[in-house]
């Protein structure tokens, strides 16, 4: 159990699915690369590689015919010796370590119970439920032209589950009226991308894993969208990003690059197989006047992909928080007949400045820590919330106002004076709170932070130190003109870079 729950801990940071296939060893059998060694050693167990893994999973399928209780041991046993990442894994194992990757075979529904019978509670983002265009409330009524209105959620869900590639006709009631669709099932991705606008210009992206296309797509239509509000700065949030898929890193790399013909980063697999692989960006990414990127420990893989090769290639791209966790290698996940997974190191990844950063990690341009606040209403000095509170003054009001703003994270140190520092920290606190924007500190924006400190009265919480740097970074650039034209249609065209 303890081998188990040191593997299962690398594992929640390590998913780096690939692309492409991996090589072999030298026709001599000597190593010539730091992952020679693993297929070295299997040989050396007689398990035979040739020049595919996939004649590894051959063997170990046929072996676990004949010795299904012999095979986990003893695979982890070799695997154990090779690498951090590779491993033999059960499928309940594999589930747990790598469940953002594994999705499911569905048509894309969460259910509800609900006293008039189950409903529809969510529709997964490019799953072919939304494709059938059911939405959100719609009651399940029929399965198959089975009567369900009064089945439980359980065995509706289990009516809808099905082999890849079948059909099931579902007919839902939406506001009095039933509506009938022929749903194929299919591979379900959750999608782990989500955005929200922090102030204006500034756009908040995060992203907490890479775990299909169903991301990239997401990615792409949130850039896309970017010039129609005027964007000039974003926050892309990668904290807890384990990693993913390779590609859609590459992509989304791909996309916040400007320029044509960047090196971007490289993917070196077997000598034998051409050594580095170099993905180079095709141009016509959105130019920005600034990019932050938020990492902390639990970023690995293919996020630190992504966070290295902004570092490396952008001059606009600042990367705040805490040390990488350092994975800079990356696996293929072989499937067995009894659902079993092997994952194997295949290839480490080499970005163009700072090579492979496997077991170093990336270091932030800016390293903050978040900090933990305690929160004492009761000492803070009394705000009278029913003033109004204007740009330039001195008051003893302007100091308890920040004193409040301070501890939600909004400014540094509490002041007396109502500078631009902190009508800064109004307005973000005046946007998060989404109440009517001002120049000043209404009665209705005192009301509504002093209440927001005396609910936090009494409690310790995690001040997110990393975010209001990367915020107020975003927000000067924010202030600053932006280097595209928005056109009618949304899209954009880049200014012309004046000549002396």
């Amino acid at each position: 159990m303890n081998k188990l729950a040191k593997r299962l801990t690398a594992l929640a940071l390590s998913a780096a699915m690939l692309t492409a296939p991996a090589g072999a060893i030298t026709a001599d059998g000597e190593s010539e690369t730091w992952f020679d060694g693993v297929w070295s050693l299997i040989d050396a167990f007689s398990i035979k590689t040739e020049h595919d893994p996939y004649v590894l999973q051959n063997y170990i399928n046929k072996y676990l015919e004949k010795h299904p209780e012999e095979m986990y041991d003893v695979l982890n046993d070799i695997l154990g010796l090779l690498d951090t990442h590779s491993m033999y894994l059960s499928s309940e194992e594999y589930s747990q370590g790598f469940s953002t990757l594994e999705g499911f075979v569905g048509i894309g529904v969460g259910l509800q119970q609900t006293a008039g019978g189950v409903q529809i509670a969510e529709v997964i983002r490019y799953s072919a439920a939304e494709e059938a265009g059911l939405q959100i409330g719609d009651l399940i009524v029929k399965i198959d032209g089975e009567d369900v209105s009064g089945a439980e959620s359980a065995r509706i869900a289990e009516k809808l589950r099905g082999k890849e590639g079948t059909t099931v006709e579902l007919t839902v009631r939406r506001q009095g009226r039933d509506i009938t669709v022929k749903i194929e099932r299919r591979q379900v991705n959750q999608v782990y991308v989500s955005n929200s606008t922090l102030t204006q210009g500034v756009e908040y992206i995060k992203i907490s894993s890479f775990a299909s296309q169903n991301d990239w797509q997401a990615f792409s239509e949130i850039w896309s969208s970017l010039p129609r509000k005027n964007t000039r700065a974003v926050v892309l949030d990668l904290r807890g990003n384990g990693g993913g898929l390779i590609d859609v890193a590459f992509k989304i790399a791909n996309a916040m690059t400007p320029e044509k013909g960047v090196a971007l980063a490289g993917v070196r697999y077997r000598d034998d197989m051409g050594g580095l692989d170099q993905t180079v960006s095709t141009g016509g990414g959105l130019p920005l006047n600034k990019i932050v990127v938020l990492v902390n420990g639990g970023t690995a893989s293919a996020a630190e992909l992504l966070t290295g090769i902004l570092q490396d290639t952008a001059k606009n791209v600042t990367v705040i928080g805490e040390k990488t966790y350092g994975k800079g290698q990356g696996q293929m996940h072989i499937p067995l007949i009894n659902g079993d997974k092997l994952v194997i190191t295949t290839l480490e990844m080499e970005l163009p400045r700072q090579g492979c950063w496997e077991g170093v990690g990336l270091t932030p341009d800016i390293q903050v820590g978040n900090s933990e606040v305690s929160v004492n209403a009761s000492t803070l000095h009394p705000l009278d919330t029913t003033k109004t509170l204007h740009f330039g003054e001195t008051s003893d009001d302007v100091y308890a106002m920040t004193e409040r703003l301070q501890l939600l994270g909004l400014i540094g140190e509490a002041t007396s004076t109502f500078d631009g520092e902190v009508l800064d920290a109004v307005t973000a606190f005046i946007d998060s709170y989404e109440l009517p924007g001002a120049v000043y500190a209404s009665p209705e924006m005192l009301s509504a932070l002093d209440d927001a400190i005396s609910a936090l009265s009494g409690q310790t919480y995690t001040l997110d130190m990393q975010l209001r740097s990367a915020l107020e970074i975003c927000r000067l650039a924010a202030a600053k003109p932006q280097q595209y034209t928005v056109l009618t249609d949304g899209s954009w065209k880049t200014k012309a870079t004046p000549h002396n």
